[in-house]
């Protein structure tokens, strides 16, 4: 299809060259009705037709415009011969030339003018030799070469022209030829590698249309790839707008949990800071037992002290009881030595031995009370001194107790106010997610959009027809 152009001007040539011929046979009879010469204008005529109807038969072809192309040169040099050299009849060699153009192929030109040429050599040395064939009206072959001349520079131009309009030619046909790959049953076929092209115009409108190929493919794997990811963005924008709606959700009962928790931490701060309020309490009433306690101590220290000074004037009291008791035994007897004299002074030495050994036994029991009681006093005394270390221990658990209150309170106090701006934070949060949950349906409608913009992208570039599996090259 791509020769569509050059084998209809082929064709096109070889009818307006069979019409000359018709029309260049009928001048053959008529120049050799008025030269003498009928039979052979005639003859000649007849062959030139048949020899041209033969090679329509093959119109359209190389071979039909050569045959064509000498078939007229033939019946010029009839016309030259049968006109006996007339320069008029001359006049057909560049008119046969000159229709040649028709074809646009510098072929038959050139073998037109190698047949003008031999011919004009030959039958003018033939001339000169004295036979009855005739180039000119004399023998002349100065004025051959100079018609020669002529022939040469028309025969040139109409090359150059030939090969130009050639060129065009191709290049119109290379055009068509793309053009018609091109159109594919509504679509656009824009895969023209297999369509040969040589001239600058159809290089530089294959050019094109690859890159254009390329660029369609790419755009085309692009949109799809926009189509896949846009509704992937759109299932995973509405997956996300689900979780988002979740997590808002969350986020009110975690908000709401958080309020209530604050509450209790407010709550657990006043209880400490209470509980603070009792442990010092108690810190003072510890302080002021260990004190009492301590006191105590103090005062069964010195009755401990008073027992023992006690015991010891007990013990003065039973050594003079028991001097006493000598001195009445002595004092007895020296009254009985001393007979009835003495008899007076021994009831008194009985007496006081009585007195004595009474107020010794009396001695020996307040010491044993005294000494029972000392026992007591210093069991007390231990035991007192026992519950001031249990009270100085339990003083020093009640600072400790007390300074943990403290810290906890302080601690307390801390997580309280932690909580009030974690409860900030999460209404805060609260607030942007509900905000992001909004953007979130809006990106997913954007998604949607831009999934239904790329689908009618592909559908519209979906009439470029590319290659088969042309694949695109995506960056």
């Amino acid at each position: 299809m791509h020769r569509s152009l050059s084998n209809r001007i082929g064709i096109i040539g070889d009818r307006i060259l069979f019409a000359a011929l018709c029309v260049y046979a009928l001048a053959a009879c008529a120049i050799g009705w008025q030269y003498g010469q009928g039979l052979t204008g005639l003859l000649g005529a007849g062959l030139a037709l048949a020899v041209g109807g033969a090679a329509l038969l093959a119109h359209g072809t190389l071979v039909s415009r050569m045959v064509l192309a000498l078939a007229l040169s033939a019946l010029v040099a009839l016309h030259i011969h049968m006109g006996r050299g007339t320069l008029e009849f001359h006049f057909g060699v560049f008119v046969t030339l000159a229709l040649l153009l028709v074809y646009r192929d510098w072929r038959p030109i050139v073998a037109v003018a190698g047949f003008f040429a031999v011919h004009h050599v030959l039958f003018d040395r033939l001339q000169a030799a004295g036979f009855a064939i005739y180039c000119t009206p004399e023998a002349d072959f100065m004025k051959i070469l100079m018609h020669a001349g002529y022939v040469v520079v028309q025969a040139g131009l109409e090359v150059f022209m030939a090969v130009s309009l050639t060129a065009v030619v191709r290049q119109s046909d290379e055009l068509q030829a793309l053009l018609a790959a091109i159109s594919a049953n509504g679509q656009i076929a824009l895969d023209v590698r297999y369509v040969p092209v040589q001239t600058r115009g159809g290089k530089a409108l294959k050019d094109v249309l690859e890159k254009m190929h390329d660029t369609v493919a790419q755009v085309r794997g692009s949109s799809e790839m926009i189509q896949m990811s846009g509704g992937e963005i759109a299932q995973g924008n509405q997956d996300l707008s689900g979780r988002t709606e979740q997590s808002a959700a969350s986020l009110q009962q975690t908000a709401r949990s958080v309020e209530q928790l604050a509450q209790t931490s407010r709550e657990s701060a006043a209880s400490a800071q209470s509980a603070g309020q009792l442990a010092e309490n108690a810190a003072q009433v510890a302080r002021r037992g260990g004190e009492v306690v301590a006191s105590v101590v103090t005062t069964m220290g010195e009755i401990n002290s008073t027992s023992q000074r006690m015991s010891d004037i007990l013990g003065v009291i039973d050594g003079i009881a028991f001097q006493t008791n000598i001195l009445a035994l002595n004092a007895a007897v020296e009254a009985a030595r001393a007979g009835s004299q003495g008899r007076g002074f021994a009831v008194v030495a009985t007496e006081v031995r009585s007195l004595a050994q009474r107020s010794a036994s009396a001695a020996r029991e307040i010491k044993g009370l005294i000494e029972a009681s000392g026992e007591k006093v210093r069991s007390g005394t231990e035991l007192v001194n026992q519950a001031g270390a249990t009270m100085k221990d339990i003083l020093s658990s009640v600072e400790q107790f007390n300074q943990a209150m403290a810290g906890i309170r302080h601690a307390a106090d801390v997580q309280s106010q932690g909580m009030s701006e974690i409860n900030l934070a999460v209404a805060h949060l609260d607030n942007v997610t509900q905000q992001n949950a909004a953007l979130v349906e809006q990106s997913a409608a954007a998604a949607e959009t831009l999934r239904n913009e790329s689908a009618n992208l592909t559908q519209k570039v979906s009439v470029f027809k590319l290659a088969l599996g042309a694949q695109p090259a995506l960056a």
